[in-house]
């Protein structure tokens, strides 16, 4: 049968959407270990009962299974890791692995010890029930922190990916509705000419993830700006490099891109008005919204055509769905974008895949005519690098005009890859 998969968030591996399919890695019978049954049964099952953070635990469970076998060749872990996961599948409450299941050097085992102690405080305090998939992504953050640390690999993407979650299960006290609305609004300030995050802008992206998580927004504005010394062009660029940089580490921190929405608006709509040519650290910020029209409804997916991505953080993947997006009339492919693409190509490799599509898309903003060309030029643009890095775009669609929010929601200005099998 076709399968699809989505490419999913910076640094992204593929995840298989999931179906009733056998364990197909291109390797002979005699090449695999002897047991490889709860891989398979993995590989090609759904979760089938139980609440939504045992549901969210199989997903996970099962994409770390197919990242240890498909780049890792990690059997014996990848059947234990596919056995937790059948179980979370079925319903049952699967706990963080113990300390004792692995050879964790000892000088390890202090910062690991507290670690597991306080996920399970978070578990025991609500969190799988308040924000489940933070919950499912955290917990089996820690156990690929563990294996890590196990092989040596000590600080490695895993203990970076369950701390980036910590803060998402930290239960917060109730607050007004005032205190909630202020708790939407965020301000990140840079050094003059720079897009560096500092430190303490670093906290406050994580503040943004936390609430975004505990809120359910639906939709994250980004907007950068800058002060009005330089030239409009300059400050334009700059205003969206530090948009970039905010939205780059948003999406490090779990939030899906297909949620952010991203402008650039360079020296205008000042925070402090001020004459040309005056550097005010005011003005040289990135403002963040949580916002959108569907508040109350809950998570919002994000993507107009296919079902969500799934994938994992540290160890293959990052988690909700993956598309290159442009700016506002532009077919132009940047630096960071060739970086992604460079990954995908060799994901589809790795994964066989035997069609890749690219699909184009532009927001509500001129005409049909124009949109419906630049849908193609993007389109066109990112199956042309993806042949360039030596990879194989065999259909190139696209599908013009398209709005979540506003006529210009950056989400809608993308390209979006899918794999066929």
């Amino acid at each position: 049968m076709n399968k699809i998969i989505r490419w999913v968030g910076v640094g992204a591996t593929a995840a298989l959407a999931a179906c009733s399919l056998p364990l197909d890695l291109g390797l002979p019978d005699a090449a695999l270990p002897s047991d490889v049954s709860d891989v398979k049964a993995i590989i090609g099952s759904k979760a089938t009962g139980g609440t939504p953070f045992t549901k969210a635990l199989f997903q996970e469970y099962q994409d770390y299974t197919k990242s240890q076998i498909t780049t890792e060749v990690e059997w014996v872990d990848a059947s234990d890791t596919a056995r937790k996961g059948l179980r979370a599948g079925a319903g049952e409450v699967v706990v963080p692995d113990e300390l004792g299941s692995r050879a964790i050097p000892p000088a390890r085992i202090p910062e690991l010890t507290a670690a597991r102690g306080r996920l399970m405080g978070y578990f025991n305090g609500g969190a799988t029930e308040r924000v489940p998939s933070a919950s499912a992504k955290a917990q089996v953050a820690f156990d690929c922190w563990l294996e890590q640390e196990a092989e040596g690999i000590a600080n490695g993407p895993c203990r970076t990916a369950f701390l980036a979650h910590e803060p998402m299960l930290k239960k917060t006290a109730p607050v007004t509705a005032v205190a909630q609305e202020s708790r939407r609004q965020f301000t990140i300030t840079f050094a003059l000419g720079s897009a560096q995050l500092t430190a303490p802008s670093m906290q406050i992206l994580k503040d943004v993830a936390a609430a975004r998580a505990q809120l359910g927004a639906p939709v994250v504005w980004v907007a950068g700006f800058t002060d009005t010394l330089g030239s409009a062009d300059a400050n334009a660029r700059l205003s969206r490099q530090r948009a970039d940089a905010v939205t780059a580490e948003l999406v490090k921190l779990g939030i899906n891109p297909g949620m952010i929405s991203e402008d650039a608006l360079g020296e205008s709509k000042l925070a402090v008005a001020t004459k040309d040519g005056v550097a005010e650290a005011k003005n040289r910020r990135v403002e963040i919204s949580l916002s959108g029209a569907a508040w109350s409804h809950g998570g919002y997916g994000g993507y107009a055509y296919g079902d969500r991505g799934r994938g994992g953080y540290g160890y293959g993947g990052w988690g909700h769905g993956f598309a290159i997006f442009f700016n506002s009339g532009s077919s132009r492919l940047s630096a960071q974008d060739v970086e992604r693409l460079k990954q995908v190509v060799a994901a589809q490799k790795n994964m066989s895949a035997k069609a890749v599509r690219v699909i184009g898309f532009t927001d509500l903003t001129g005409s049909a005519t124009t949109n419906a060309r630049l849908a193609r030029e993007r389109a066109q643009a990112v199956a042309a690098e993806i042949n360039k890095l030596g990879g194989t775009a065999t259909a190139v669609d696209a599908r013009p005009g398209e709005s979540w929010g506003a006529r210009n929601d950056g989400r809608a200005r993308r390209v979006e890859i899918l794999f066929d099998y």
